[in-house]
C-alpha cells in the first residue's frame, strides 16, 4: 500500500514538472514571436521615418525654390504648379505617414505592454516551478527517510522472528 502511495506520488510529480517543463516552453516561444513582431513593426517604423524625413527635404527644397525673386516667378509659373500639386501630394502622403506612425506606435505599445505580461507570468511561472522543485525534493527526503525507517522495521521483525524462534526452540525443549 505505501509502495502505491510513493510511486503515486512519484508519477504526480513527474506530471508536475512536464507541466511546468510545457508551460515554460511555450511561455518561452510566445516571448520570441512577439519579440520578432517587435522587431519587425520597428523596422517598418524606421523606414517609415526615413521615408518621412527624404520627403520632408524634398518639400522643404521645393519650398526655398518658391521663395525666389519676382522676375523669376514668371518664368517659374509652370514649375510652380507642378510643384505646388507635389506639396499636396506629400502633404497627403505626410498625413498618412503620420498616420501610420501613430498606428505603429499604439501597435507597439500594445506589444511592449504583452511584453511585460509575458514576462511577469514567465516569473510567476519560473517562481511556480522552483517552488515545485523545492517540494519535489523535500517529498523525496522524506521518502528515503521513509525508506530508512522501513529498512529499520525490517530488521527489527526479523529480530523479534529470530527471538520467536530462539524461544520456541527453547520452550520445545
Amino acid at each position: 500500500m505505501k509502495r502505491d502511495v510513493s510511486f503515486s506520488l512519484l508519477g504526480l510529480i513527474m506530471l508536475l514538472c512536464l507541466g511546468i517543463a510545457a508551460a515554460s516552453v511555450y511561455y518561452q516561444y510566445t516571448y520570441t514571436d512577439l519579440q520578432s513582431k517587435y522587431e519587425v513593426s520597428n523596422d517598418t517604423l524606421q523606414k517609415t521615418m526615413v521615408d518621412y524625413q527624404m520627403k520632408e527635404k524634398f518639400l522643404d527644397a521645393a519650398l526655398q525654390n518658391l521663395s525666389l525673386s519676382e522676375e523669376r516667378e514668371e518664368a517659374l509659373g509652370g514649375k510652380y504648379q507642378k510643384v505646388e500639386t507635389e506639396k499636396v501630394g506629400l502633404q497627403t502622403d505626410l498625413a498618412t505617414a503620420n498616420e501610420a506612425i501613430k498606428d505603429l506606435n499604439r501597435q507597439k505599445e500594445a506589444l511592449e505592454r504583452d511584453v511585460e505580461t509575458l514576462d511577469k507570468k514567465y516569473k510567476e511561472a519560473e517562481i511556480g516551478r522552483l517552488s515545485l522543485v523545492k517540494e519535489v525534493d523535500g517529498y523525496k527526503g522524506k521518502i528515503n527517510n521513509l525508506k530508512d525507517d522501513i529498512d529499520d522495521l525490517k530488521k527489527e521483525i526479523a529480530e523479534l522472528k529470530a527471538q520467536i524462534a530462539a524461544s520456541d526452540g527453547t520452550s520445545s525443549e
